[in-house]
């Protein structure tokens, strides 16, 4: 005769099995997640070397600019060739004063000689010196001084050319290094460390002492001579994948308290249903009236059904109430909130290059509508920039009201002429919704511009749009501008 199975060792060897496994996975998502943290690693890793080298090159840029527009014009050709010590210091003090951060400029001839007291202008000897070696008017170059902590700059050098091509001498300007540090110091991301470093290996700016080991990226910076080097630390778990993890280890000691219980509970119902059986057996061996014979656990079917249907009722109210609290009742279109969710998605992708846009708009005297004809029909006027707004909006655009005759459109993959014809098409079918809502009333489309940057958070972008709006006002109404440094300018 076969001897029967002990159903407690069949629970315990069950238990200890699904332990096994909560285990296993548990190792598994560490694995996995020092995967993903490799691999995140060097995406923040491009991501530093790309976003530190464009504020340096946008920086440097700039400065090169300024210095060729100097050495393009007239009036320097003039100071070269036929201006005597005087006006040539003069010439550069002008030009010292205009420019922005620059610590030194002065003209020089092409042997390397300064016009104009080289010391009143801030060009030092070894600046100097540089100058008259040979080939300081070739391409720009980027010499780094340092013999006064204090005055560490940079020379920029850019050659003034005559008419026929000859060399007349060249514009020398020399720029703080602080400048460059302040670029380094505000791209960095935390646990990382950045340094420039000149053709020679030495240190031009950097974040902080170089972590151990090579550089995790040692890039040329473009023309410059300079080589940028980023490391990135030692990869890490995220905070989701820490939280991730300790929610498995929790949910694996949750599930085997659970099952022991479970274990425990079920041993007395099967033990319940075996007695209410033998009970059975037991009325019919002795003639006794027949006990009812229920299962216990067929009992909780109508339960899980009421509670399935009563957690399908709250789910579609809940979805209703978080549809309702992302829509502008008055327009359909989305609502601050909603725009405040996708903006986050749009700043991802301008991180990683895309061209992403934000637009800015508001209809030019609206409150003279208002007070003329009623808020009725400026509600009319509200509805139809909304569905022009919906109907010149593609799918991976996002249109929405931010408040009273405020709208706002996060725009996709376009370019300044993309942006323009864009705001053109809204302007027209503006119009042509105005005429179909029977508005007889001219109301322009005022518009402006910003292009989403990595570090931007929508206060600081809806900031600039708003400030080419108010440019967009100023020139005549009815116009998109697209913002400009010299907006941020006139604001201060």
């Amino acid at each position: 005769m076969a001897t029967p199975a002990d159903l407690d060792r069949r629970f315990r060897a069950r238990l200890w099995g699904v332990a096994l496994i909560f285990v296993l996975a548990l190792a598994l998502t560490l694995w996995v997640g020092y995967r993903e943290a490799d691999a995140r690693h060097d995406d923040l890793v491009q991501q530093q070397r790309a976003q530190l080298e464009k504020s340096v090159l946008r920086r440097l840029d700039f400065y090169r600019r300024a210095a060729e527009k100097l050495a393009a014009e007239p009036e320097t050709h003039d100071q070269l060739v036929l201006g005597d010590a005087a006006s040539q210091q003069r010439w550069a003090e002008t030009r010292l004063r205009i420019l922005p951060d620059v610590l030194g400029l002065a003209l020089f001839e092409p042997g390397g000689q300064v016009l104009g007291n080289a010391g009143e202008l801030r060009v030092g000897a070894a600046c100097v010196r540089d100058l008259e070696k040979p080939g300081a008017l070739g391409a720009m170059q980027l010499r780094v001084h340092r013999e006064r902590p204090e005055l560490a700059h940079f020379d920029l050098v850019v050659p003034v050319t005559g008419p026929g091509g000859e060399k007349l001498g060249g514009v020398f300007v020399s720029l703080r290094l602080e400048q460059l540090q302040r670029v380094v110091d505000d791209s960095r991301y935390p646990g990382h460390a950045l340094e420039i470093v000149d053709g020679a290996g030495d240190v031009v700016v950097r974040t902080q002492a170089a972590l151990p080991g090579q550089p995790d990226i040692d890039h040329a910076l473009r023309d410059t001579g300079w080589r940028l080097r980023v490391w990135g630390g030692q990869p890490a778990l995220s905070h989701a994948q820490l939280v991730m993890i300790a929610l498995a280890s929790a949910t694996l000691l949750a599930v085997l308290a659970v099952m022991l219980q479970g274990m425990g509970t079920l041993q007395r119902n099967i033990r319940a249903d075996l007695a209410t059986i033998r009970d059975g057996l037991a009325a019919v061996a002795s003639g006794s009236p027949l006990p009812p014979l229920i299962p216990t656990y067929i009992q909780f079917l109508p339960a899980i059904r009421e509670i399935e249907r009563i957690a399908g009722e709250i789910e579609k109210q809940r979805s209703e109430f978080a549809r309702q609290s992302l829509t502008d009742t008055l327009t359909g279109l989305p609502n601050r909130r909603a725009l405040e969710g996708r903006f986050t998605q749009m700043l991802g992708l301008a991180q990683r290059g895309h061209a992403i846009a934000l637009v800015l708009m508001d209809l030019d005297h609206f409150k003279a509508l208002n007070d003329s004809q009623g808020h009725a029909v400026g509600d009319k006027a509200l509805r139809a920039l909304a569905a022009a707004l919906a109907a010149a909006s593609r799918s991976a655009d996002f249109p929405a009201r931010l408040a009273g005759d405020e709208f706002v459109a996060l725009l996709t993959g376009l370019d300044v002429e993309g942006t323009a014809s864009w705001y053109m098409r809204l302007a027209d079918r503006f119009q042509a919704e105005l005429r179909a809502s029977g508005i007889e009333a001219r109301l322009g489309l005022s518009a402006g511009h910003t292009w989403l940057a990595g570090n931007d958070t929508l206060g600081r972008v809806l900031t600039r749009a708003d400030r080419a709006l108010y440019r967009a006002k100023a020139e005549g109404r009815a116009r998109l501008a697209f913002h400009t440094d010299l907006d941020d300018a006139a604001a201060r």
